[in-house]
Formats: structure tokens, C-alpha cells, sequence
């Protein structure tokens, strides 16, 4: 009685596709030596490596998500997803500051904590394309052929990245990128 449960159970999710999504994310830091007389904010700027568009910027979210399906050939051509795995690589890069003056110590503290907060909403927005990603290719319907259905997968996951990109975007346009969320020296 139990081996026919089983092999029904297996019969009823062998149409399902498996998924999976593996993270990555790693900190990397540059050095900023802050000396007497110099502003905390000039420190940063002349140590940062982050420059675009010919703006200097103290943090940076970069994230790569990749995916790689497996599918089932019918006899008759249709195809189906069985698996997917899905990875998102995260790098952020932050500054470490090396001071003696304990209050220029605390005052960076702050802002590396909101400066942080902001990088991690970098990666909140790559976690959730990337489940979106994973999800959406999984459940792609059964189609006519592989190749049908491999278009569909990558199509998919292409629109999906390009709305991430445009979701970063408006995310640090919404933010002044992490200056309304605290991340600014301006008033250095």
C-alpha cells in the first residue's frame, strides 16, 4: 500500500519544475586615511575608486544574476522545464576609514551605517529579480519545442534583468542615492 502511495505521490510532481537560487554576497573595502585638517567628505572623495558619469560616489552595489534550466523533450517535441537554478553574485564595496580622531570615528560610523543601508537595498532589488527570475522561468508553461521554450526562458529573464536595472535606478533617484536616507556629508 505504501509503495503505490508513493509512486502516485511521484506521479502527481513530476511535472513540477525544481528550482533553486544560490546567493552570493561579498564586501569588499578600500582604504581611506583621513588626516587633520581635511574634511571627512574630501577624504572619502579623494580615496574613493567609485567614479560615474564624473560623479565620485563612497559605496557601490554591483549584482550579476545568471540562470540555467534543464527541460524534458516529449516524443512528439513539446518540452518542459524540470529544473532551474538561478545565482545572484553580489559585490558592495564600502570605504574603511583609518583616523585616530575619535569624533571624525564617530561621525563616519553613522554614515557608513546608513550608507550600508543603502547598499542593501541595492541587493534587496537583485534578491527579488533573481526570485523573479527563478520563479517565472520554473513555471513556464509546457510549449511546442525546446527551442520555443529555451526563447521564452532567456526572454524572460532578460525583460526581468532590464527592470531590475530600471528599479535600482529609480530606487537611488527616489533616495538622492542614500543622501535622503542619511548617507551624507554634504554638512561636513
Amino acid at each position: 500500500m505504501r509503495l503505490v502511495a508513493v509512486a502516485w505521490l511521484l506521479a502527481q510532481f513530476a511535472g513540477l519544475a525544481c528550482a533553486e537560487l544560490q546567493e552570493n554576497i561579498r564586501s569588499t573595502y578600500y582604504s581611506a586615511e583621513h588626516r587633520a585638517g581635511t574634511t571627512l567628505l574630501a577624504t572619502l572623495n579623494h580615496h574613493s575608486p567609485i567614479r560615474q558619469n564624473s560623479q565620485i560616489f563612497h559605496a557601490y552595489t554591483g549584482w550579476n544574476i545568471q540562470w540555467n534550466f534543464r527541460w524534458w523533450e516529449e516524443r512528439d517535441g513539446r518540452c518542459r522545464i524540470t529544473s532551474n537554478q538561478t545565482r545572484l553574485q553580489v559585490e558592495i564595496t564600502l570605504p574603511r576609514l583609518v583616523s585616530s580622531d575619535p569624533a571624525v570615528r564617530r561621525r563616519f560610523d553613522r554614515y557608513l551605517g546608513a550608507l550600508r543601508a543603502h547598499e542593501m537595498e541595492h541587493v534587496a532589488i537583485g534578491r527579488r529579480y533573481a526570485r523573479r527570475i527563478d520563479e517565472g522561468i520554473r513555471r513556464l508553461p509546457q510549449m511546442t519545442s525546446c527551442a520555443a521554450l529555451s526563447r521564452a526562458a532567456n526572454t524572460l529573464g532578460e525583460k526581468l534583468l532590464q527592470e531590475a536595472v530600471a528599479a535600482e535606478r529609480e530606487m537611488d533617484r527616489q533616495t538622492a542615492h542614500g543622501a535622503r536616507q542619511g548617507a551624507t556629508l554634504q554638512e561636513d
